[in-house]
């Protein structure tokens, strides 16, 4: 309970350091005077708690979704979601069902950010080599595999892009756009991460698109073995410890599979 209230007031503190900083060295009232002279706040110390990986990893595992719940919830969009809606919702749901499938299928089956899912253009796609082309911080290229499902999803979705978004086929398009006011836009970070709110809420937990990429990094330490080099690039990952975080998620998996062989052992005692 100590570390709580600890970690409490240490967020207090932090956010008025940053008050008084942009006070102090930010802003301005007239003859560009800051507000304040002096940062008061510049001498309290702020204590960080640090944390293992095995509790950051612990902490991951709580917000995604684990064993094969990613299969499921796209299987529940695509099947179920829809008895939950009413006559307004569902037309706005038939006419978004392909576009928004895309982009939750290419969340879990790439393990992109939002901004590089929003920046994606039609000749980023390669059907071919199952392939997507992204930009990743700082500006840097790079290439990403995509599971076959999703390319398919990403597929359906192109079917029907031109025709109920009015949209163009010229390479340089986005691929993830709405139709607002007689005008093709394409969506924003904001709409990207309202939709993935939207659909995760109605099946389990709300959940963020890093959270997404969370569940399918871990997914691939699974399926790979922890191999860091393939985690990383596939990530776009700079340091391997960030990387080991997916590791340890998938050791919680192992040590809950043990509990339940574990659990073959109890029944024959009986």
């Amino acid at each position: 309970m100590l570390w709580l209230i600890s970690a409490i007031f240490n967020r207090h503190k932090s956010s008025l350091l940053s008050l008084f900083k942009y006070l102090t060295v930010e802003s301005e009232i007239t003859l560009g005077k800051p507000y304040f002279e002096r940062n008061v706040m510049a001498k309290i110390p702020i204590k960080k708690v640090s944390e293992t990986f095995n509790e950051r990893a612990s902490k991951i595992t709580e917000k995604i979704f684990i064993d094969d719940a990613d299969i499921e919830f796209l299987d529940y969009i695509q099947n179920e979601y829809k008895a939950s809606l009413s006559p307004a919702q569902m037309k706005y749901f038939k006419r978004d069902k392909e576009r928004d499938l895309a982009i939750l299928s290419l969340f879990l089956g790439t393990g992109i950010r939002v901004n590089e899912l929003s920046n994606l253009r039609l000749k980023d796609i390669d059907f071919t080599s199952k392939e997507i082309r992204v930009i990743r911080k700082g500006g840097k290229k790079d290439t990403v595999s995509i599971t076959p499902s999703s390319l398919q999803d990403l597929n359906n979705y192109l079917t029907v892009r031109n025709e109920r978004y009015k949209a163009s086929d010229s390479e340089n398009e986005y691929i993830f756009v709405k139709f607002y006011k007689g005008e093709t836009k394409p969506l924003t970070n904001r709409a990207i991460e309202d939709i993935v709110y939207k659909y995760t809420r109605s099946f389990d937990k709300r959940m963020s698109p890093h959270k997404l990429r969370h569940t399918y990094a871990t997914n691939l330490a699974e399926q790979t073995g922890g191999d860091i080099p393939l985690i990383m690039n596939q990530l776009g990952h700079t340091q391997s410890d960030i990387s080991l975080l997916y590791i340890n998620t998938s050791r919680e998996k192992q040590r809950r599979a043990a509990e339940l062989l574990d659990q073959r052992r109890k029944r024959k005692k009986k």
